[in-house]
């Protein structure tokens, strides 16, 4: 299974968000035009059913309330806004992890301990780097 980065996460999660505000848009617009549609129409008393099978209205549509609240002032802040200091702190340990985690295996064994601290004493010394690669070698 693929693993995906904090930033391909975010980028899906913003289009899903997308997606729904698309979704309740169109849902409000079909509610309005069904609305209307209601409102335009004269009231005319339907005479009452002689089958026993319950009519169809609006070719089997079900009608729309007129009464639903309208929701302008609703806004959802975007994913960035809501997740970034989440996102960065995430990122922060994941950090801290590794250094942590690649410091713990290389002091694990003894001999990688002294060949490491080997290599840094050489390289702030600006030994060669023939040298470096060659203790590099040694180690793996």
């Amino acid at each position: 299974m693929r693993e995906y980065s904090y930033d391909e996460l975010q980028e899906m999660q913003e289009k899903a968000l997308e997606r729904v505000r698309n979704m309740q848009m169109y849902s409000r617009e079909a509610v309005n035009n069904t609305n209307r549609e209601q409102e335009a129409r004269p009231v005319a008393s339907s005479p009452p059913a002689t089958s026993s099978q319950p009519q169809k209205r609006n070719g089997g549509r079900i009608k729309m309330p007129l009464n639903l609240p309208e929701d302008r002032d609703l806004t959802y802040p975007t994913f960035k806004t809501y997740f970034e200091p989440e996102t960065q702190k995430a990122k922060q340990q994941t950090a801290q992890k590794d250094k942590a985690n690649l410091l713990d295996t290389v002091l694990q064994e003894p001999d990688e301990a002294m060949l490491f601290s080997l290599l840094l004493l050489l390289k702030a010394e600006g030994a060669d780097e023939a040298l470096l690669m060659a203790l590099l070698y040694i180690m793996s």
